[in-house]
């Protein structure tokens, strides 16, 4: 059955009033995965829309909101997305909400301050979020809160941090310092701390891009750049140059959030080195393309051709198009 098929048959179960509801919700997230699997389909996708976002059940609306996200252009998306933020249900409003927070369009500020008083608090934490990815404070006491839940707690670092408000510190700095707190919460809160002020993260930051079998060691090597450690550029490098370190993706996207002109001949070799695995150049082809270099585009467009597979060709030229 082709997808076609696929997506008429999914319908037809979502029209079945006497249909499980389970097999109802199914069908919906269906609909969603076929229309992910190919930007072409999505015109045709958009049609179903108002089927979705008119169920009875949540889940269905739930995976309207998000097939609405994924298949229309960023204005009517948006639209889409605001209305739902008045659905009766607390998960159709968190997600839309969460959809709007990873849009981090200014537009969208003043529809998600308002929900820093909906009755859910995790619709609460998503605006929050969205507000905060637009470097507004509104949302900053929602997400000091989200820190003492374990579920929300590495989002809301990863946002406080994005926001860049000092008065988030010292809850950072408590939660960094707490016992039993998994690797990567404390090293995405070290990362936090750096970029609050206080450089006392970037010891542990160090520290554990040293660590090899540790879990978070991929994260705090692009920490280090992110947040622009003191030595970052000589430690990523050291990381990349080694061919035998399975840090060397994180080490080429540490090296283009840091933002140094000096790594582009580094990035630029890896593009270049034999049996260089696919998944390897893409990092390096987007660190390449965060550093801005005039000469970065050109070496990205060449690599196009070198790597192996069809869907990293894809997934390159995808960069390319996506970067002005």
């Amino acid at each position: 059955m082709d997808w076609r098929g696929q997506r008429d048959a999914a319908l037809m179960m979502l029209e079945g009033e006497g249909r499980r509801a389970e097999d109802r919700v199914a069908a919906a997230v269906s609909l969603y995965e076929l229309a992910a699997e190919d930007d072409a389909r999505w015109p045709e996708f958009a049609a179903v829309l108002p089927r979705l976002l008119s169920d009875k059940h949540v889940q269905v609306r739930r995976m309207g909101v998000a097939m609405a996200a994924l298949v229309l252009p960023a204005e009517e998306s948006e639209a889409v997305l605001v209305s739902r933020l008045a659905d009766e249900a607390s998960e159709v409003r968190m997600e839309a909400a969460g959809q709007l927070a990873d849009m981090a369009r200014p537009s969208i500020r003043a529809s998600l301050a308002a929900m820093l008083d909906d009755a859910d608090f995790l619709v609460r934490f998503e605006a929050a979020r969205g507000i905060a990815a637009v470097h507004h404070s509104a949302g900053l006491d929602v997400l000091i809160e989200a820190l003492d839940k374990d579920a929300l707690r590495f989002r809301a670092l990863g946002s406080l941090a994005e926001l860049g408000d000092v008065r988030a510190l010292p809850a950072v700095q408590k939660t960094f310092g707490r016992w039993f707190l998994s690797p990567f919460e404390r090293t995405q809160a070290a990362g936090a701390m750096v970029r609050l002020g206080d450089g006392g993260g970037a010891a542990h930051l160090m520290a554990r891009t040293k660590k090899k079998w540790s879990a978070d060691r991929a994260l705090a090597i692009e920490l280090i750049g992110e947040v622009k450690v003191a030595g970052a550029l000589e430690r990523l490098s050291e990381i990349l140059k080694d061919v035998k370190d399975t840090g060397r993706g994180a080490a080429a996207r540490g090296l283009g959030r840091l933002g140094d002109a000096r790594a582009l001949p580094l990035l630029a070799a890896v593009l270049e080195e034999a049996g260089a695995p696919d998944d390897l150049k893409l990092d390096a082809a987007e660190g390449l393309i965060r550093l801005k270099a005039p000469e970065a585009r050109s070496l990205v467009e060449r690599a196009v051709q070198t790597l192996s597979s069809r869907e990293a060709k894809e997934e390159m030229s995808g960069m390319l198009e996506e970067t002005p």
